[in-house]
């Protein structure tokens, strides 16, 4: 059909053409999609229930991720924004040229920003609940300044000395806590999964320089899978088969692609397991290195995590 004759067509036709509707301009929302995304913020009522408590020093990184995760789905976010402003390319605080001072953070709307102040510094008061947390809290209390708390809480636990032992911790655990001879009762897929959230919260505890390489972590959870029969032999046999294959070297596997062979592996000697054990062994928590959390994994007590 030649192009006039289908713009005829597009023109005239009744179930794509509008003459009576707005001329809305190209990448603008159409009011279907604002109707909807407001009715969708409109829905999401803060609730103060549903932040962490930061009970013990060691929490700090679960407690911080589930805070942001929060604040994000509240559509609070500005409240934890540096309390400064910040140069796009770097990140680092900017300095006023005229005075040689730092450009305090202004907020579009000043009213709204207040009221949301004002409730989110109650919700800081009630969650920080260590000694430091609380003393960062009330000496901002005259101001309720959150993105000034948020700024000094961050500044002290990821260069406090508890954040060095905690990571030193981590790290020992992730070194040493050898499968085979541990206390763990539950799934070994459950073991795995708990041993990468290990090196992921010390990793984020880590600058860039002094994170561990993706080789080291493979290493580390290769020799501690050493005496459980059914995964010790996994990266042996990953290597035979690219041999094999004629793959040449260098040998690389990624920690995310080992962890999921391990748990491949481990799926059908869990299976067994929780075959033999029946529906009347009990549920226990899982207390864990990870800190105050618990995993209903059958039989679990007693893990020699720190």
């Amino acid at each position: 059909m030649p192009p006039v004759r289908l713009y005829d067509y597009f023109r005239t036709s009744i179930s794509h053409y509008r003459h009576d509707e707005t001329i809305v301009p190209w990448q603008v929302e159409l009011p279907s999609q604002v109707n909807a995304n407001a009715s969708f913020l409109k829905s999401i009522k803060p609730n103060p229930k549903e932040y962490k408590v930061l009970q013990d020093d060691k929490s700090w990184l679960p407690f911080r991720e589930s805070l942001e995760t929060t604040v994000m789905s509240h559509n609070l976010y500005t409240m934890i924004l540096p309390p400064f402003e910040t140069d796009p390319d770097t990140g680092e605080f900017v300095i006023d040229p005229a005075n040689g001072e730092l450009i305090p953070y202004e907020p579009d709307d000043q009213g709204l920003d207040e009221l949301r102040r004002t409730w989110f510094f109650k919700v800081l008061v009630d969650v920080c609940q260590t000694p430091v947390a609380k003393k960062i809290v009330n000496q901002n209390h005259d101001t309720m300044d959150t993105r000034q708390v948020w700024h000094e809480l961050c500044e002290h636990y990821q260069n406090s000395m508890s954040s060095k032992m905690r990571s030193q911790e981590l790290l020992r655990w992730a070194h040493t806590a050898q499968l085979s001879n541990s206390n763990h009762r539950g799934s070994h897929q459950s073991w795995i999964t708990n041993y990468t959230e290990t090196i992921r919260q010390y990793q984020a505890l880590q600058t860039d320089e002094n994170k561990l390489s993706d080789q080291m972590c493979v290493d580390f959870l290769n020799n501690l899978m050493r005496g459980t029969t059914h995964l010790e032999g996994i990266l042996d046999t990953y290597y035979t088969a690219r041999k094999a294959a004629r793959i040449p070297d260098p040998f690389n596997i990624t920690f995310k692609e080992y962890v999921e062979r391990l748990i491949q592996a481990a799926q059908p000697y869990d299976a067994a397991i929780g075959q033999s054990r029946g529906r009347s062994s009990r549920s226990a928590n899982f207390h864990s290195i990870l800190g105050n959390e618990s995993d209903e994994e059958e039989d679990s007590d007693n893990e020699e995590d720190p």
